[in-house]
């Protein structure tokens, strides 16, 4: 695992503007297909998936897009009947683009989005406004509105299955102590140990605090180089890969 920095979101702004296409040259950028799927309904709730297919090596991003990048943005606002919506994020990869880390997808990602209905006997009008970035030789903002009714006892199709095992399980304190824990390193150092099958593990801050993250070792070693000067040790989200995904926040003391 390579040392993890904070995404310079202004910096990804300048890219854009640099590489998107002139006028008269868009057959030359990237074009990405964005669809919605009915993912019927679990006992955790009605589920739909947004897929989006990639061209070619072409990449989009995590929910922590990386050095150079920007998170998909999911407007549900003009639905009927929705109650609640959150999109869930597959666990992502890492890339290296041109010297910057991108952390994200190639060729296609499902994010499952889970709803509830505010009538639980009608159909959901989901309405779905996403902006996501595609990159491959040129970065460029790309943008759908798509719309699907899911009726209240829908099914899921085939394989859909395999996009819940890509998504992260969410671990309580309790079940966390069994996967990992953080000891001081240092001053502004910890160390993240982790039980084995771990194959990445990807660190997420809150506003304001930089983290930087790397595999050594002893474990995965936290730096914390940034912060607001009178805040304390920050609690840290953690996302784990492996063949069970899970996911956890942690506190530094």
């Amino acid at each position: 695992m390579d040392a993890q920095r904070k995404p310079p979101a202004i910096l990804f702004v300048l890219i854009i503007s640099a590489l998107a296409p002139l006028p008269g040259q868009a057959g030359a950028a990237p074009v990405a297909d964005a669809q919605l799927i009915d993912g019927g309904l679990a006992s955790s709730g009605r589920y739909a998936g947004l897929r989006i297919r990639l061209p070619g090596d072409a990449l989009t991003y995590w929910r922590d897009p990386g050095d150079a990048g920007v998170a998909p943005n999911f407007d549900f606002s003009k639905s009927d009947n929705l109650g609640s919506a959150e999109a869930l994020f597959p666990v992502p990869a890492r890339f290296d683009e041109a010297g910057f880390q991108a952390i994200g997808y190639k060729h296609e990602v499902v994010f499952l989005l889970r709803l509830s209905a505010k009538d639980p006997a009608g159909t959901i009008g989901l309405a779905v406004a996403v902006d996501y970035a595609v990159c491959a030789q040129l970065c460029i903002p790309a943008h759908a509105d798509l719309r699907l009714d899911l009726p209240p006892q829908g099914v899921a199709p085939p394989g859909f299955a395999e996009y819940f095992a890509r998504i992260p399980r969410p671990l309580d304190a309790r079940e966390t102590s069994g996967f990992a824990s953080v000891a001081r390193a240092g001053a502004a150092q910890w160390f993240l140990r982790t039980t084995t099958g771990v194959t990445d593990v990807f660190v997420e801050a809150p506003a304001g605090v930089h983290v930087e993250s790397q595999r050594t070792p002893e474990g995965v070693l936290l730096t914390l180089d940034q912060r607001p000067a009178s805040d304390a040790p920050p609690s840290l989200r953690f996302t784990l890969a492996g063949a069970a995904p899970v996911e956890f926040s942690l506190d530094l003391k």
